[in-house]
């Protein structure tokens, strides 16, 4: 049977677990497993594994913290720190002078936010983290830590934590200074800048990001994620394994609910991880040929605060422009729509020899069963005539079952069935649609026999019309002008003119995600708040 990747090895987990005894004498009342039964035990198995694996893991992460991780849970702790954090800056700026003054900045340190979630406008702090490379001490500042969530090693109601408004009391002073630089690790630099605004003070200084800065360095890594790349990269700058995920130790949900000795530990490794890796990136940058250190000093590092300013303030849009604009396009996209037809002589024999070819495989299986459908129905004729003949021979005319078969016989001879052939097959498609892709792929690839390119973009397809394909065949290709001038048309108008109106928040903004290096070929993108699923909600109504 059709099975997915994950039912696959749901089922294989289940069945390994049955021939080994380890379902035990699991009674099915239909008297034999179905396949939901096969994938319900193998998703259970699974699940139990996988709590059994970070139940392990977590106890190896609390066994294992190092002498120089300091998870603090007392106010009083905070002025020790401060002054750790001052002492950091004091020895840079004496021990590394000029080190960072490509990036605009004295000193260096890797921070990160811990969450209630991912979501840049709704989620809050929970905890903050920073290590100082050359006192080689990690901190976590726990203060949004919560109780009563079922899971192992919970924060439990009483546990010590800080003070959230104690804490940014102390933090923001550093955080908010500009010539002390920040490196947040893999992507995160633009929340950790959004969570630091909702708590009331805005994060300078912010100039480096690893994930923007990987890209630069390769733009062809399987994963971005710093997990993966510490795994993969790590021995080359004094990380060993084992490197654990946040999935690995705390699932698919928030630390919020996790005791701040676990969370405290594993903040602590991020931010040694964000250092070593912005350490090794810095320096590769540096020597590699060419400028690529300064193309990222100069362009990048400004990125991020740049970035979130953008996000948060918003674009005014010119609706009454727009909407100019969408009345002067409409029609002359209804009129390269016609010019279309024209210039590809898309008539109903068109339309007819497109439905042939693109349902050729539908049209052989019809006058197959048209085939059969007239033997059959010759065959009931034939029936019912050798019924009336033996009723009539034996003077049996007056037998409901002579009636019964003369009623049949004329029924039979007055259906008139179509021949099986071609011609004959039913339309399946009456129209051409400039938006579909079959009729797209038909009028390019068959009838202007355009030479197919798909290879070059998308390894192992052929007759694509997806957009980056049929860019490049408009740029080439002088045969498709008019569809070239329909699609420039339709993203005008279905991109940006019709589409923007649409997206505006409640401010009367365009708000926006911007990201570096967010499209597969690497350019800058966007994209609008989707806001947060409806079903997270659960999470707080049952407290899983």
């Amino acid at each position: 049977m059709s099975l997915t990747d994950k039912e696959r090895a749901q089922f294989n987990a289940a069945k390994t677990a049955y021939f080994s005894g380890q379902l035990g004498n699991v009674r099915i009342e239909s008297g034999k497993w179905t396949k939901g039964d096969v994938i319900s035990a193998g998703s259970l198995l699974l699940r139990q594994q996988a709590d059994g694996l970070r139940e392990e893991r977590i106890r190896e992460v609390l066994a294992s913290k190092p002498t120089n991780y300091f998870i603090l849970t007392d106010d009083s702790e905070l002025p020790a720190f401060v002054e750790r954090l001052r002492e950091e800056c004091r020895r840079q700026m004496a021990e590394w002078r000029d080190r960072f003054r490509i990036l605009g900045v004295d000193t260096m340190t890797a921070g990160d936010f811990e969450g209630t979630g991912v979501d840049t406008y709704i989620d809050l702090s929970i905890g903050f983290s920073v290590w100082l490379p050359l006192l080689n001490e990690g901190y976590y500042l726990p203060y949004g830590h919560v109780s009563g969530f079922d899971v192992p090693n919970a924060f439990k109601e009483g546990d010590p934590q800080l003070t959230r408004s104690e804490v940014i009391a102390a933090i923001s002073p550093y955080l908010t200074r500009p010539n002390h630089g920040k490196t947040f690790h893999m992507g995160s630099a633009r929340y950790d800048l959004h969570v630091a605004i909702k708590d009331g003070y805005e994060i300078a200084g912010c100039v480096w990001d690893t994930l923007d800065a990987m890209r630069h360095l390769n733009e062809h890594e399987a994963a971005y994620g710093l997990k993966p790349l510490v795994a993969k990269y790590g021995p080359m700058f004094g990380v060993p394994g084992p490197i654990y995920t946040f999935e690995d130790l705390f699932g698919n949900g928030s630390p919020a609910p996790y005791n701040v000795e676990l969370v405290g530990i594993y903040a602590i490794k991020d931010v040694l991880y964000g250092w070593k890796l912005f350490e090794w990136q810095f320096e590769a940058m540096k020597n590699a040929p060419g400028r690529l250190l300064d193309c990222y000093a100069q362009i990048d590092s400004k990125l991020p605060e740049t970035d979130v300013f953008m996000a948060r303030c918003g674009f005014e849009i010119d609706i009454d422009g727009l909407k100019a604009l969408e009345d002067e396009f409409t029609p002359l996209l209804e009129k390269a729509r016609a010019d279309v037809v024209e210039s590809y002589g898309i008539n109903d024999e068109f339309v007819r020899k497109m439905d042939r070819h693109i349902n050729a495989k539908a049209v052989a299986e019809w006058i197959d069963k048209q085939h059969r459908k007239l033997a059959k129905h010759t065959e009931a004729i034939a029936k019912q005539r050798g019924i009336i003949a033996e009723c009539e021979a034996t003077g049996k005319t007056k037998l409901k079952r002579y009636t019964e078969a003369v009623a049949k016989l004329t029924q039979l001879e007055a259906e008139v069935l179509a021949e099986p052939t071609e011609a004959n097959a039913p339309l399946t498609i009456t129209e051409f649609t400039i938006t579909n892709g079959n009729h797209l792929a038909y009028l390019i690839y068959d009838v202007l026999a355009i030479e197919d390119v798909t290879g070059r973009f998308k390894r192992g397809k052929t007759r694509s019309t997806a957009a980056d394909v049929l860019d490049v065949y408009y740029e080439e290709e002088d045969a498709l002008k008019p569809l070239a001038i329909v699609a420039a048309y339709e993203k005008l108008l279905n991109t940006y003119v019709m589409k923007i109106p649409q997206a505006l928040e409640g401010d009367g903004r365009l708000h926006s995600d911007m990201r570096a290096g967010g499209t597969a070929t690497g350019r800058y993108s966007s994209a609008g708040y989707s806001g947060r699923p409806i079903d997270i909600l659960s999470e707080f109504e049952t407290g899983e």
